[in-house]
């Protein structure tokens, strides 16, 4: 399938390179539009649009890199029975090593820092794979950006299935505070000064029997944590104030440690 798209390319008298741009591009916006419709679900800044224009670039700015300069240069020529003068002497590969340098900055841009939290480092690689998608279709590898793109679809779903099955079996501890009380960050500094690794951390407002609102705070940790250190993490915030009750879920019996 790779070789008939890109024998397009020699077809219609020159013609045959805008079918092949509409080809490639096409796909790789419809494969990087999986992707980014996963995203999307989940709520991200780079959704579905980000991740369909990005590849489609890429697709682009690869012909651009094979083609398009060698047909400025005269070292491409498309038409009819050309084929066999065309012999490429420059580097193709420098616009591909530009689009990589450049992605760089778009991948920072969707990852968020808030506090000492950090977001968005799955979004930053999906946009990395559509890339790789995009520039794939641009080089005429079809079958490859379709195999990679349902690798990464299957890998999407069927990994947040294991994290949520290994967050089901984690230890958790749920703070139950007045509400509007700051200690998000306590708790993750606390947690890096007791050598605690946090998976999550997540808030919801609840109503006591009184008629009184407070906040519920989950903190999520690593399976295998040092169960003496989460004890000690726990009796660091057990007495402070506006703290109303701490439970803990999914602790083993620190003697066993």
């Amino acid at each position: 399938m790779d070789q008939a798209i890109s024998s397009l390319i020699y077809r219609f008298n020159g013609w045959g390179l805008v079918l092949y741009v509409l080809i490639v591009t096409l796909v790789a916006g419809l494969l990087s539009g999986v992707i980014g419709i996963e995203r999307e679900m989940k709520g991200q800044a780079a959704g579905f649009r980000t991740h369909v224009l990005l590849s489609v670039g890429c697709a682009l700015l690869m012909v651009v890199s094979i083609f398009g300069i060698g047909l400025v240069s005269g070292q491409i020529d498309l038409s009819a029975g050309a084929v066999e003068k065309n012999l490429v002497s420059y580097d193709t590969s420098r616009i591909a090593a530009g689009i990589l340098a450049g992605l760089g900055f778009v991948c920072a841009g969707t990852i968020i820092r808030t506090g000492l939290s950090v977001r968005g480092l799955t979004t930053a690689a999906t946009l990395w794979v559509c890339a790789g998608i995009g520039m794939a279709c641009g080089s005429g590898l079809i079958l490859e950006a379709i195999v990679v793109d349902v690798v990464t679809v299957a890998l999407l779903s069927g990994l947040l299935y294991i994290e949520k099955a290994i967050g089901k079996r984690s230890p958790q501890i749920k703070f139950t505070v007045q509400k509007n009380l700051a200690m998000v960050r306590d708790l993750r500094s606390q947690a890096d000064a007791n050598g605690l690794i946090v998976k999550n951390i997540s808030t919801h407002i609840v109503i006591a029997k009184d008629g009184t609102e407070a906040t519920v705070i989950k903190v999520l940790f690593a399976m295998h944590s040092n169960q003496a250190a989460l004890e000690e993490y726990c009796e660091s915030f057990s007495n402070r104030e506006g703290v109303l009750k701490v439970e803990k879920v999914h602790f083993r019996d620190v003697t066993s440690e």
